[in-house]
């Protein structure tokens, strides 16, 4: 869930809880080397429902920390995303970064997801689907004030947005968004298509360059284009919407709908006259 980072001056580290789910022993193996790090611990669990929603209540209920972020596998978190959900989460109790996430050409997606606004909010309870796992936080507090936490999710549903639909409907539910792209996901129906090895020297190819002076302000321009193409794509759309709501409309039928809604008033009102004499 919350992964360790490397220590920097200044900084203060949380402990990264890792919770496996049926995992295999290439899984294990990956997590050796943190074995002596007393910040890392590794649950084991056997393969749980879906995706394993209760293993991550059961990881949570021995929790202590102030706040949990999640991080999907092969997804990143850069180095200050634990931090600015920290300052987030001190005037909320659900936290989450500008939703995108990346194509494997390296471009990048917006999706125009605001959680701290109760318009977004009534969509999400609305919808079937929201914001993913990566990049969301939450106090740890307010997940043991839920009625029940991680649950196994009915099939045909995603897990992340049931877990968030129990956030969305509790009363007075205090949401934020951070201004900053702070994580990046790597959407399994693009990129596990690729193969194994390509898909891992890519990955791996994003967390150095991630980790190089300067790339938060490269991201920040990749952001700003895909927000760009977002407006530009939601105008084209709304514009398609226009022409196939004037098509309907010059239809004759539709004339002829408009002329029956029209008269009925007025043939209402003679109705009523009729009876009054």
């Amino acid at each position: 869930m919350l992964g360790p980072q490397r220590p920097r001056p200044g900084r203060r580290h949380g402990g990264g809880f890792r919770v496996g789910d049926g995992v295999e022993d290439d899984t294990r193996a990956a997590l050796e080397p943190f074995a002596g790090d007393n910040r890392v611990r590794f649950f084991d669990f056997p393969k749980g429902e879906r995706h394993g929603e209760l293993n991550r209540h059961e990881a949570l209920r021995e929790a202590s920390g102030r706040i949990v972020c999640y991080l999907s596998d092969d997804d990143l978190l850069l180095p200050d995303h634990a931090a600015e959900m920290s300052l987030l989460l001190e005037v909320a109790d659900f936290a989450h970064s500008i939703s995108a996430r990346l194509d494997v050409d390296g471009t990048l997606e917006y999706f125009p997801w605001n959680l701290s606004r109760p318009e977004f909010v009534e969509v999400g309870l609305g919808r079937k689907a929201s914001i993913g796992l990566t990049g969301v936080a939450h106090t740890l507090a307010a997940y043991r004030r839920l009625p029940f936490g991680w649950r196994t999710t009915p099939d045909g549903g995603p897990t992340d947005h049931h877990m968030w639909r129990q956030w969305l409907e509790q009363p007075g539910f205090r949401g934020a968004m951070g201004e900053r792209l702070t994580y990046l996901t790597f959407p399994e129906p693009w990129w596990g298509k690729l193969p194994p090895e390509e898909r891992r020297a890519s990955l791996e190819g994003w967390f150095r360059r991630s980790r190089e002076p300067g790339f938060a302000e490269e991201l920040d321009s990749m952001l700003e284009e895909a927000i760009r193409r977002a407006a530009e794509d939601y105008h084209l759309w709304a514009r398609s919407e226009q022409l196939t709501v004037q098509a309907i409309r010059s239809t004759r039928s539709w004339r002829l709908r408009e002329r029956f809604v029209s008269a009925a008033p007025l043939r209402a009102l003679l109705a009523r006259r009729r009876g009054a004499s």
